[in-house]
């Protein structure tokens, strides 16, 4: 074999070797490759089975039942709505500024009848109602409301009102406070609605104290309320003493003093023998009559009223309510 046929061995050998390992490179990353999209397909597989296990998968029978479910929906939605416009008035039309007085004094007026019907008068400063109360319109009885506004105030007037006899019926011991807030058309200011909130919420605070009975009467009087819609957004409770009992003030009873032979002085028989002897002959007749014998001495007793009351949760309580009177919008115009 002479040189030439040496080298081209060589270059044969050598080109063979470069493309077996081409070749095996290649099928390296072809391998690759298929491991790469076989993951690639499984997860997605995996995925696909997830979202239609799913039970908002767009199938056709999943639409159906969200149809149903949507139409059903809708149906509760507009039944609440009537019954909530059911309280909203049907106009709400301004009057003269004298008309909103002279329905304000009046209704104060039935007001306090009621509360004097539950036992409720203006005593002094600090009685169970306070002097001058008309309602939170305190200020119209003496200067007269803006003409653009004694439509709100007199819904308002109409729901407040209501709100006082419900707590009259429930039979507080004293109404502590009552406050509204001024409503933008008393400053002559336009109303502005809230995006997205379909009421108008006129809120006030209201504070007594009573019995645990007329806080539970006075809540589900607001919350049947068949004229208007009551929100109550915060309520505080206090007792009326907020400290317990003290061992100080516990007085016990005071026991009545023994004689000296052991028997209990100023006992129903005390000083009887001592009128009539055992073996007197019978009293002749117009003979003076013996005297009666003396009353028992009552002991003083020690109060512990006050002792039972808080341990067993008999007194009063003390309550303030921050409340929404809510007035819905009115329906919308139906669309031509």
């Amino acid at each position: 074999m002479n040189s030439k046929e040496k080298t081209f061995i060589g270059i044969l050998a050598g080109a063979t070797v470069i493309c077996v390992g081409g070749l095996f490179v290649y099928a390296g990353k072809g391998t690759s490759r298929v491991e790469t999209a076989t993951e690639q397909f499984t997860t997605l597989s995996e995925e696909i089975n997830k979202m239609q296990n799913l039970p908002l998968y767009p199938t056709a029978q999943n639409l159906t039942n969200k149809e149903k479910e949507l139409a059903a929906y809708q149906a509760n939605a507009n039944q609440l709505a009537e019954k909530l416009q059911a309280m909203r008035p049907a106009q709400i039309n301004n009057t003269d500024p004298q008309t909103f007085t002279n329905t304000l004094v009046k209704t104060a007026e039935e007001t306090m009848k009621a509360y004097e019907a539950a036992g409720l008068t203006v005593e002094g400063e600090t009685g169970p109602l306070p002097r001058g109360f008309y309602l939170g319109f305190e200020n119209y009885t003496s200067t007269p409301a803006q003409q653009g506004a004694t439509g709100i105030l007199t819904y308002e007037l109409a729901a407040i009102s209501e709100v006082h006899s419900t707590l009259a019926a429930a039979k507080p011991v004293k109404l502590l406070n009552f406050m509204r807030e001024p409503l933008p058309e008393e400053k002559n200011q336009p109303y502005t609605p809230t995006a997205g909130v379909p009421y108008r919420a006129l809120p006030f605070e209201i504070s007594f104290e009573g019995p645990e009975s007329t806080m539970r009467n006075f809540i589900n009087g607001l919350q049947t309320s068949k004229s208007h819609f009551f929100v109550i957004r915060s309520i505080r409770v206090m007792n009326e003493k907020p400290t317990g009992p003290k061992a100080s003030d516990v007085e016990f009873e005071v026991k009545a003093p023994k004689a000296a032979d052991g028997a209990i002085d100023g006992g129903a028989f005390d000083g009887f023998d001592n009128l009539i002897a055992p073996d007197a002959a019978p009293v002749p007749e117009g003979a003076p009559a013996v005297a009666e014998p003396p009353k028992p001495k009552e002991e003083p007793k020690g109060d512990s009223s006050r002792i039972l009351k808080q341990v067993l949760g008999a007194e009063n309580i003390q309550v303030f309510l921050r409340v929404d009177i809510l007035l819905f919008d009115a329906p919308a115009a139906p669309k031509p």
